[in-house]
């Protein structure tokens, strides 16, 4: 008996190999993209602080760069990025005269990544446990792995 096609137990088999394949792929790609995602927010954080380091040359002040006020988005002008268009993050700037603190918040996707900042000296943080507080390991932009 010379029949063509597959028998339930191969379809079974290869069904289940492609179930332990997609465990193991989709969590990988999700932190591979995730990585992608906080890397580009990164970049857009550093073109938003050259960004008021230009209004600050100009006009001597780094208040009135968000034009509705502390813990409001950068004026489009200064700031337009794109992890923000995209619905990742919203980044936000709280300005004095002589400082300044942006911070992004995740959003969307990246909802859980924890909140990212940048201030006038250049320090950096980023609450990659997401629980609110700045431990001493968290004092960059680098991941912990």
């Amino acid at each position: 008996m010379n029949s063509r096609g597959f028998t339930l137990v191969e379809l079974m088999i290869a069904l289940a190999i492609f179930a332990i394949v997609s465990a193991i792929a989709i969590p990988l790609y999700t932190q591979y993209s995730e990585r992608g995602f906080r890397t580009e927010l990164m970049s857009d954080m550093l073109v938003c602080a050259q960004g008021l380091e230009r209004w600050n040359a100009m006009n001597f002040t780094y208040v009135g760069a968000n034009p509705d006020g502390d813990g409001t988005a950068l004026d489009a002008d200064i700031c337009n990025p794109n992890s923000v268009r995209q619905g990742r993050y919203a980044i936000t700037a709280v300005t004095t005269v002589d400082t300044y603190d942006l911070t992004a918040e995740p959003a969307g996707p990246m909802e859980d990544d924890g909140n990212i900042t940048i201030d006038e000296e250049g320090n950096r943080t980023w609450d990659e446990d997401d629980d609110g507080v700045i431990e001493d390991d968290e004092d960059d932009w680098e991941e912990d792995l």
